[in-house]
């Protein structure tokens, strides 16, 4: 049940009442604001089917290895290291441990490293949870770098670890390592073999510049006062460590399109650095449903994502996936969070739509920037997009949140009607029918001009 009030003298608790749930309820100052405002909500809310069940709320349910690193030297009460057992125990409780999906080791070191868990050695959570509280503490010194030697060694193809899936260690310490130059040298060598680090300090007595040493960027490193307080991070690190990304709904038969479509699509999609890991669900959910909303139209597409730190390494080429489940599991695989919005339209103007990206020299060539704040470096991202626009690639903007300056955010789009904007992450399929209409284009429209019609709507 749908409720819709008009004017000031409807009563909002009884439209409330009407309607099956408060998400279904909508009101307009007039009549006139009827088709204006109403229309594509109630079009979208109204079309889309029902989505699947969820797992429930905190499982990790993509793919991952995972190893804790533990300290048990001896500067660690007994009781303290019982905490930091509990603390993994706790972490534990978010992942789907199976055999396909989520797999566990853990690890302890001091003056020595001993393995009480091998990778993926029990597949049932609740044994698990037995040898972790099983775990006795040995202590001693504190030779973090044998630790990591260690864990490239249990990390590696050739013992347990499984290729295509994402590779986590998180170590827990409560001070500076005896060596550290060797355990720098070592956690370069894990940075290497692309490991997820993450680092966490326990207590007054570790060393900041060293955590940081360890992480695989500043933003995995966490400390705490004490392991009484380890629990505080215990949610943060789940999601981190192995976020949750529901497979999106299937998606809503899309109204007709133009009669003339361009056969080839190219897109390539950012996403805001600042969205977390429940906002990002909700973005890929959004670029899923759009992908295959323009596959209905029998439109040939290609997607790609921009790379973390503009390293072209790290993208997700046009060319890299010939199938949408290839792609979806390298996003699955991936952290998505753009840099700098200059440099994210730099990264698409020279290198995302190249030969050597997979760019085709016959597709319409779009970058959609979902942008969550203002950026800093105005003018250079403002010359960045002229550029990218004078190559024939359309930006397709989107604003999220009050954060956002919307007449500047209009400034980088191709055309206003190119610029689009929502309150927040979840009201992002609100506007799905308006961006996939934008991405077919008349074939007999030249993408490097802009339309009279688009030109006159920018005034």
């Amino acid at each position: 049940m749908f409720a819709v009030g008009v004017g000031a003298s409807v009563s909002k608790a009884e439209l409330e009442t009407i309607a099956s749930d408060s998400g279904l309820v909508f009101t307009v100052a007039s009549y006139a604001d009827l088709q204006s405002s109403l229309r594509e909500k109630l079009t979208w809310e109204t079309c889309r089917p029902k989505p699947p069940p969820l797992p429930p709320t905190g499982i990790c349910n993509s793919p991952a290895d995972i190893v804790f690193v533990l300290d048990e030297s001896g500067s660690i009460a007994t009781a303290d290291f019982r905490k930091q057992l509990d603390f993994v125990k706790g972490v534990v409780d978010a992942f789907d441990v199976s055999p396909g999906m989520v797999h566990i080791g853990v690890m302890t070191f001091s003056t020595g490293v001993e393995v009480p868990i091998p990778l993926g050695e029990h597949a049932d959570e609740a044994q698990l949870k037995q040898y972790i509280e099983n775990i006795r503490q040995q202590g001693g010194s504190t030779y973090t770098n044998l630790a990591l030697e260690r864990l490239r060694r249990e990390m590696s193809l050739s013992n347990s670890a499984r290729p295509g899936v994402r590779h986590v260690a998180i170590v827990i310490t409560d001070g500076q390592s005896t060596e550290p130059q060797k355990t720098a040298k070592e956690a370069e060598l894990c940075h290497r073999e692309d490991y997820e680090m993450f680092a966490v300090g326990v207590g007054a007595s570790v060393s900041k510049a060293e955590l940081e040493t360890i992480a695989s960027d500043s933003g995995l490193v966490f400390t705490v006062a004490s392991y009484d307080a380890l629990d505080l991070l215990r949610e943060r690190l789940q999601s981190m460590a192995c976020p949750t990304i529901p497979r999106p709904p299937p998606p809503p038969l899309p109204p007709s399109p133009p009669k003339k479509c361009s056969r080839f699509v190219d897109l390539i999609w950012s996403i805001s650095v600042r969205a977390d890991s429940v906002e990002k669900n909700y973005a890929l959910e959004f670029i899923n449903s759009v992908i295959m909303d323009l596959q209905t139209y029998s439109i040939d597409i290609q997607v790609g994502l921009t790379p973390r730190f503009c390293d072209e390494g790290d993208a997700i080429l046009l060319k890299g996936y010939d199938t949408n489940a290839g792609f979806w599991r390298e996003v699955e695989r991936s952290r998505l969070a753009a840099v700098r919005s200059d440099r994210v339209i730099e990264y698409i103007r020279l290198r995302g739509f190249s030969t050597q990206g997979g760019g085709r020299s016959d597709a319409v060539r779009f970058g959609i920037l979902i942008v969550d704040n203002t950026e800093t470096d105005w003018e250079n991202t403002v010359n960045e997009a002229r550029l990218a626009k004078e190559a024939g690639i359309r930006l397709v903007v989107i604003g999220v949140g009050s954060r956002v300056d919307q007449g500047k955010l209009k400034q980088l789009a191709w055309s206003k009607r190119d610029y689009f904007y929502v309150t927040c992450y979840s009201e992002l399929n609100v506007i799905k029918i308006r961006i996939t209409s934008r991405f077919c284009v008349d074939t007999n429209q030249r993408v490097w001009k802009k339309s009279l019609l688009e030109s006159l709507y920018d005034f």
